[in-house]
């Protein structure tokens, strides 16, 4: 590893602060391996969630403490502690390890925290960089300090080949430098009951279905007449409605009596029978089934923008195809990732709806968007998969640590 004089000046200077905080003021740490995972500034609060549920997913026995210098962090497994993170002072970061005691650790963010990466290494903590790129510890006014920082990593995992370059020039070959990828969101299939799900495809005869998930009251009418319209097209088609409040359900199915539809109502255990061109679900609760079902879902909120709109991942991850409507500030980033992989179909209102579900009862025009929202939604999280597992690995082999007290 390469020596650093402005390290050393940095450390030196390090030295020379209050900690600013009691161990005291702390909950105390679990029994257990506990990996710690930190969010530089720079880093995104996102990919951080991800990989948190990552190591919830491959190892639950894990205690994961989560620490950010910058944003609170969403949609964190229940478990996780949160913890104040150290100011870049050895007072503080000495105090920080000694009550935590981490087995490892992983970072996101450009502005390292030098100090304390210098501190974990010292007591043999492994360490791994995620989402590292050409800026990644640029704070640091000497080159030579960046290579001495990033060289007490484990592993680092470049975002993409330019980083990769980058980081190679900054820190040399003796850096444990990989391509690892972007993290992105994503989301676990939603479960289901598999016998459910046969019985309902061997009813439905291969009949064309599309979903309108979680709809409100607000959107009804537009779905209603998006499926009468979308009849003309096919006949056999099938329309599944999961209201947003299942008490919507016997006023769905006069709407659905005055358009001339047949409709049967799932929370009265009537059946899709071939007759049936609407089948009200008994409200969201077996949305996994549904998506797994349908070809097509309509994300129900979006037309409106009326609450309960969910992500859209959760029917890209299954396969199907997604179209939505201009309100979707809520999942926008989703949204967004799967305009750019060309995964989703965007609707300006009702009529544009019938056109789109019309179009779409198409088999080889809806799996398109269905490949590419299931690659949308997968890719991301494959890197997160990855970034886990390299962390676990580090502590396989290490022995259960008792709490620091």
């Amino acid at each position: 590893m390469a020596r650093s004089l402005a390290l050393g000046l940095y450390l030196l200077l390090a030295e020379r602060a209050e900690a600013g905080w009691r161990a005291e003021d702390l909950p105390p740490r679990p029994d257990g391996r506990l990996v710690w995972l930190h969010l530089a500034r720079g880093g995104r609060a996102e990919a951080m969630a991800q990989i948190a549920r990552e190591l919830r997913r491959t190892d639950p026995g894990l205690t994961l403490l989560i620490t950010s210098e910058t944003v609170a962090l969403p949609t964190l497994p229940e478990e996780a502690l949160q913890a104040p993170a150290p100011q870049d002072r050895l007072p503080a970061v000495r105090a920080f390890l000694d009550h935590w005691s981490p087995d490892a650790g992983l970072m996101l963010g450009r502005d390292l925290p030098a100090a304390l990466i210098a501190e974990a290494h010292g007591r043999g903590m492994p360490l791994i960089l995620a989402e590292a790129g050409a800026g990644s510890g640029t704070a640091f006014w000497k080159r030579g300090m960046v290579g001495s920082v990033l060289g007490r990593f484990n592993r680092i995992f470049a975002e993409n080949m330019e980083g990769l370059a980058a980081l190679r020039r900054l820190g040399g070959q003796a850096l444990k430098l990989e391509l690892g990828g972007r993290i992105e969101e994503s989301t676990d299939p939603l479960p289901y009951n598999e016998a459910e799900r046969e019985d309902l495809a061997l009813q439905l005869r291969a009949r064309p279905v599309w979903l309108a998930m979680a709809c409100p009251e607000e959107e009804e009418d537009a779905v209603i007449a998006a499926q009468v319209h979308a009849q003309s097209h096919a006949h056999r088609l099938l329309l599944i409605i999961a209201p947003l409040d299942p008490a919507r359900a016997p006023s769905i199915a006069a709407k659905c009596a005055d358009a001339g539809l047949v409709s049967a109502t799932r929370a009265e255990e009537e059946e899709p029978d071939e007759e049936v061109q609407v089948l009200i679900a008994d409200g969201l609760s077996e949305a996994g089934l549904w998506y797994r079902l349908a070809p097509v879902t309509f994300m129900g909120g979006t037309l409106s923008g009326a609450e309960g709109t969910r992500c859209p991942f959760e029917p890209a991850v299954l396969g199907s195809a997604v179209v939505h409507g201009p309100k979707t500030e809520r999942f926008g980033s989703s949204y967004a990732r799967l305009a750019e992989a060309r995964a989703a179909r965007a609707v300006a209102g009702p009529e544009d709806l019938c056109a789109a579900i019309a179009d779409l009862i198409a088999p080889d025009k809806a799996a398109a968007l269905a490949h590419n929202g299931w690659s949308a939604t997968s890719s991301g999280a494959e890197v997160a998969e990855r970034t886990a597992a390299a962390l676990c690995q580090l502590i396989g082999g290490a022995p259960a640590r008792v709490g620091v007290k």
